[in-house]
């Protein structure tokens, strides 16, 4: 038996029959025809593949091209690289003032509600992956892309006036006056009293409030308008 034969004979046991039919035009020499059906073989597969597998092989591919040593697993120490950025600049300010049980409180108490915060951000990734999987497939992008502007906007608004209402200075004890686009000090916030900075105080509290409005986009899915949404996000 020659080799487009025994080709042909493995490609009907496999009822392949778009290769098989292919099979038939190519050139009797082997070599060729060894190249080709592994070329077709390739094309059918990727064909049948999903596209998002496909993309993800390909990414990978690309990344250890650039880095040999790259794997998903190094991906995942990225958050932890920021929060070790974050606690040497803070070490770096500590040096300049003489190490003492309460700076080592301070330092200590601005690190804990730094990681609470990522964690609480990382909530918006959940919901966005437990509404993606709730819906038809035709809405996954839409899905994911309200839940990213909608922590974006929250995140905006609250920098911008949220911060101020809820703990700027009050104005008949109803809500706060001062202190809006984080332009106040920690006296301005109430929280002169707190080992916590400003920023650290104000990060852990949009965290919240911006996973919060990410909650809605999942009773609503698929069952509102990309703008109206836009405008629900910045209210």
């Amino acid at each position: 038996m020659g080799t487009i034969e025994a080709l042909r004979l493995s490609l009907r046991i496999s009822n392949d029959r778009s290769c098989f039919v292919n099979v038939q035009n190519l050139h009797e020499d082997s070599i060729v025809a060894m190249v080709q059906l592994t070329a077709i073989r390739r094309r059918n597969r990727r064909s049948t593949e999903p596209s998002g597998v496909f993309r993800i092989d390909k990414l990978t591919r690309n990344l250890q091209r650039l880095f040999p040593s790259f794997t998903w697993s190094w991906a995942a120490c990225l958050p932890l690289v920021l929060v070790l950025l974050g606690v040497w600049n803070l070490a770096a300010h500590a040096q300049e003032e003489p190490l003492t049980p309460e700076a080592v409180k301070a330092a200590l108490d601005n690190i804990w509600v730094l990681i609470a915060s990522i964690l609480v951000i990382f909530m918006n990734a959940g919901f966005a992956m437990l509404e993606t999987g709730l819906c038809r497939q035709k809405n996954a992008v839409n899905i994911l892309a309200k839940n990213l502007i909608v922590f974006a906007l929250a995140s905006l608004a609250f920098w911008a006036i949220g911060f101020g209402f809820m703990f700027g200075t009050d104005a008949g004890g109803f809500m706060g006056t001062s202190g809006f686009f984080l332009t106040g000090d920690k006296a301005t916030y109430g929280i002169d009293g707190l080992t916590l900075e400003v920023s650290v105080f104000f990060l852990f509290q949009v965290a919240f409030a911006a996973t919060a409005a990410t909650i809605v986009s999942g009773a609503v899915a698929e069952r509102i308008k990309f703008v109206d949404f836009l405008i629900f996000s910045l209210s």
